[in-house]
């Protein structure tokens, strides 16, 4: 009797905890989204940093901070990587279990590799994203050093 009691409350806790987790990804994913929308080039971060001028991210400092960094290393490939911490949150609402991290940190990591190279070999350049383009300097650090060992990758058909 005791043992299926803690059996009932070990699942009980073990589901609350990834539906708290779940929400906490979702939450992230949504406010990542907001600071992204009110993100503003003009904004200061790492990089640049004036006294006195005006925040217009919505989180203030920090909002442009951290959405400055994502997107001049990874570019416009940041907002699938929203939408993907969105769907895991989502996922372990609605599931409850959490299934293969390493395979899905993995795909992660070589989609944001591949977009990163794509949108700097297909259309790199943005009003919005003046410093580093639509691909960040990510995207090209990576086609620099694929370009050394593979260099039919900027003739025309390849494209």
């Amino acid at each position: 009797m005791n043992s299926n009691f803690y059996n009932n409350l070990a699942n009980f806790l073990k589901k609350r905890t990834f539906e708290l987790l779940g929400f906490m990804l979702v939450l992230a994913g949504i406010l990542l989204s907001i600071s992204f929308i009110t993100y503003s080039p003009n904004d200061p971060s790492f990089i640049y940093n004036e006294d006195g001028s005006k925040i217009q991210n919505f989180f203030g400092i920090y909002g442009s901070i951290i959405s400055d960094f994502l997107l001049q290393s990874f570019g416009l490939v940041s907002f699938l990587l929203l939408i993907t911490i969105i769907s895991w949150g989502l996922n372990l609402i609605i599931k409850k279990k959490l299934n293969k991290i390493l395979f899905k940190l993995f795909y992660v990591v070589l989609y944001l590799i591949s977009g990163c190279i794509l949108i700097y070999i297909t259309y790199d350049q943005s009003f919005w994203l003046i410093d580093n383009g639509n691909s960040g300097f990510i995207g090209q650090a990576l086609y620099e050093n694929l370009y050394k060992y593979f260099p039919l990758i900027n003739h025309e058909y390849s494209i």
